[in-house]
């Protein structure tokens, strides 16, 4: 049998809706004629009646009411793709995968994605948390639509970087420590202070690290941890003070604590990592934009308070 025409099936389905080859010529806007050689083409292909002529009357048969509830659901189909279609390009719906830091699976993150899908209700999204290099690797291979790392050398030649805006580093302690009503934490004063390190490893670490010897002084580690948000509930215990990045900071629970700025002025850098040279979807480019809007808004309102009384 050969295949069945677009054309043929469309004759087929108007007349089967509309009931008489007229109304289905008025409706596909064709001259009547083709109308029925269209559909005798097709009874020709099928090698059987899909109707009875009955005094200018077209009778379905029963093979074509069952060939056009088949006709029917494709059509539906058909519909179904156009209506995703239209709400991808109208950023409605779609699926992202999302790479994410640890230090910004909490708080930030979860602001922005529900901001984005407070805007876009029918998306999905998956988010992976992972660490940086990892990130940068999945990005590289199309495993996730956007990564969000720390800002790195690391050469990728599959993937592209785009350096988000600064983000302060910042001192956390309890309420009642002595540090707590000063205006400003600078590190000369983490030489007398318990404090509560990320570990050397880590870039922030390092950072800090390299302020003290310049400065030349020792400061005493009391408990070292690999993430901020740990190092902050340490210090809701009251154990000491830490260090560590803004966006950190806002995320965790701050009952009983304080947040300082740090002096001097350090910062730490973030950046979107996508797969290069891949065609990249509206829905991911408009994710980033969210991420891009909501940490520089974090830290221009950090900045206004930053004289002020914090908490």
């Amino acid at each position: 049998m050969k295949d069945f025409t677009l054309k043929e099936i469309e004759a087929f389905a108007a007349i089967m809706t509309h009931g008489t080859v007229t109304k289905a010529a008025d409706f596909l806007n064709v001259a009547q004629p083709g109308i029925s050689r269209l559909v005798a083409q097709l009874e020709r292909k099928m090698g059987a009646n899909l109707f009875l002529r009955e005094r200018k009357r077209l009778i379905p048969t029963a093979e074509a009411r069952s060939l056009f509830a088949e006709v029917e659901r494709s059509f539906i189909s058909a519909r179904e793709i156009t209506r995703v279609a239209r709400d991808l390009a109208d950023l409605k719906s779609g699926k992202l995968k999302v790479g994410i830091l640890p230090a910004l699976g909490s708080g930030v993150t979860p602001t922005i994605i529900k901001r984005f899908l407070a805007d876009h209700p029918d998306v999905r999204i998956t988010v992976n948390i992972r660490s940086t290099q990892t990130l940068i690797e999945w990005a590289g291979r199309n495993q996730v639509d956007l990564a969000v790392g720390v800002s790195s050398n690391y050469e990728n030649p599959a993937v592209v970087q785009h350096v988000l805006p600064a983000v302060p580093l910042v001192c956390v302690l309890p309420v009642d420590h002595r540090l707590a009503h000063s205006m400003s934490v600078d590190i000369r004063d983490l030489e007398r202070a318990n404090f509560i390190s990320l570990l050397a490893s880590d870039p922030l670490s390092a950072q800090i690290q390299q302020l003290a010897s310049r400065e030349g002084i020792r400061i005493p580690v009391a408990i070292e941890t690999n993430l901020a948000a740990t190092a902050i509930a340490f210090c809701r215990e009251g154990w000491g003070v830490t260090v560590v990045d803004l966006l950190s900071a806002e995320a965790a629970p701050l009952d009983g604590l304080v947040i300082r700025p740090f002096e001097p002025k350090v910062t730490i850098s973030y950046s979107i990592y996508r797969q290069k040279g891949e065609s990249s979807s509206a829905l991911a480019d408009a994710l980033a934009e969210y991420f891009i809007r909501e940490m520089s808004e974090l830290v221009e309102r950090w900045e206004s308070r930053e004289g002020d009384d914090l908490r």
